[in-house]
């Protein structure tokens, strides 16, 4: 299998260039939908939350390769009787002047998508909610999804409709033939970020070698030791990934929270994870007295050497993920050091 790691989660130019080859650069993950242009109601004040929202969640995709929107956005009136491109372009549009310089920069690092006959919006729903003719964007992000991509729709807190949750949904689409079902990521808040790339590495079981690529956007809060090898697990890798991101994903989200909560208490610790379907533990007494094997789990990782001494095991006898305690110099972030089948206790 092959190897692929980099600090921080970060792969090699030569790991970056492969992902882009095989996610392929015009492969935008976030589609803009036009319901985050939609500031017609709102006052003076409203209107400046609300730019702040959509810049502070659009910001990190624009970065010319990420995000898209579609080119009859343009059209919409986004304030009474201005149009989104006045808006953007005209100084008699109606933002403020600072707010319309940043959202221009953002927008034009977006690629402007003409729809096609596949982007034409049709009633859709979530759940058991109301039938609504989505948008163009949303349209277009549910057509991508629908041909196995990952995507997620861009539809800010202040965009009431369609009235669908942040995080992943199951998306029910009229169609030609009658009605399909289509998983999408809804991303309403910066918090959704995180959630929406480990749904891109179990939703396309990213390669491999693609891996490392994605983590530092998928886990915030976790380092990656430059060490990890995922051909280290005994299981393979198709077997380990689904467990691999739920595990990570409750380190980066949960494990430091839980462990002030608790006071440092390591089995309420371990129980909280339990309740999360996931198995994970300190070392035991035996081990700290077992000096070689308490060697085994220190890790470097830039300037310094950090004990892994808490572990996630996926079987009882077979695949470990040793990580450490937050680490104070690295604004308490947790060292993720060890992928192995098992360590000497």
């Amino acid at each position: 299998m092959p190897n692929a790691a980099g600090r921080n989660g970060k792969g090699t130019e030569q790991d970056l260039l492969g992902a882009s080859a095989a996610l392929d650069a015009d492969d935008y993950r976030v589609v803009v939908a036009e319901e985050c242009f939609n500031w017609r109601e709102l006052t003076d004040s409203g209107l400046r939350d609300a730019l702040d929202v959509l810049v502070e969640v659009l910001q990190p995709f624009a970065d010319g390769r990420k995000a898209a929107f579609m080119e009859p956005a343009y059209d919409v009136e986004c304030r009474p009787s201005v149009t989104l491109i006045d808006a953007l372009y005209s100084p008699d549009g109606g933002l403020p002047r600072d707010k319309r310089a940043l959202l221009q920069q953002l927008v034009s690092k977006c690629r402007c998508v003409i729809p096609d006959e596949a982007d034409l919006p049709q009633p859709a729903r979530v759940a058991e909610g109301s039938w609504r003719e989505p948008s163009w964007g949303t349209a277009h992000a549910l057509a991508r999804a629908a041909m196995g991509r990952a995507m997620s729709c861009l539809l800010v807190p202040y965009a009431t409709e369609p009235d669908w949750p942040s995080g992943w949904v199951t998306v029910t689409r009229t169609t030609e033939a009658g009605q399909d079902e289509v998983k999408l990521h809804v991303l309403r808040h910066p918090d959704d970020v995180p959630i929406f790339w480990r749904g891109v590495l179990t939703h396309e079981n990213v390669p491999a070698e693609h891996f490392f690529t994605i983590t530092e956007d998928a886990f915030p809060r976790l380092l990656f030791a430059d060490s990890l090898r995922l051909h280290h697990f005994k299981g393979a890798y198709t077997e380990v990934l689904p467990w691999l991101v739920k595990l990570l994903g409750a380190i980066d989200d949960h494990f430091a929270r839980m462990l002030a909560e608790c006071g440092g208490d390591q089995t309420q610790v371990v129980r909280r994870f339990s309740a999360l379907g996931l198995d994970i533990s300190p070392e035991s007494p035996n081990t700290k007295k077992n000096a070689k094997a308490w060697e085994q789990r220190n890790v470097r990782y830039g300037d310094g050497t950090y004990r892994c001494e808490w572990h996630g095991k996926r079987l009882w006898d077979r695949d470990r993920v040793h990580f450490s305690l937050p680490i104070a110099e690295h604004g308490d972030r947790i060292l993720i050091g060890i992928f192995v089948e098992h360590l000497a206790t």
